[in-house]
C-alpha cells in the first residue's frame, strides 16, 4: 500500500459525559482516534443508548470496538472502518453518550 493514499484518523474528542460531535463521517479504510479531554472514565463499545436503555449491538463488518479511556490527553484507536455503512458505538458509562459513525 502506497503510504500517500492513506488517510490519517478522524480525531472525535471526549468531554466529561458526551461525545463533542455526535456524527461523523469516514471514508472506507479510515479508523477514529477517541481523544479524552478530561479526566473522565469512559468504556466506548459497539451499540447505543436508546432512552435510559442501553443496547450492545455490533452491525455487520462493524470493527470490534471494547475501549477504556480514563485519562486527559489519552487517545485511543477505533477500526478501521473497512465497509460503508453507519455504526453505532457509546459509552457505557454515560447515559445518552453515542456516537454515530457513517463510512461513504
Amino acid at each position: 500500500v502506497d503510504a500517500s493514499t492513506l488517510q490519517k484518523n478522524l480525531k472525535v474528542q471526549m468531554v466529561k459525559q458526551n461525545f463533542l460531535t455526535p456524527a461523523v463521517t469516514l471514508s472506507k479504510g479510515q479508523s477514529l482516534d477517541l481523544v479524552d479531554t478530561v479526566s473522565s472514565n469512559h468504556v466506548i463499545l459497539n451499540g447505543r443508548w436508546n432512552g435510559s436503555k442501553q443496547e450492545p449491538k455490533k452491525e455487520p463488518n462493524a470493527p470490534d470496538v471494547n475501549v477504556t479511556i480514563s485519562a486527559a490527553g489519552q487517545t485511543k484507536t477505533v477500526g478501521p472502518f473497512a465497509t460503508a455503512g453507519t455504526y453505532n458505538i457509546y459509552c457505557n458509562v454515560h447515559q445518552g453518550m453515542n456516537l454515530v459513525v457513517t463510512v461513504k
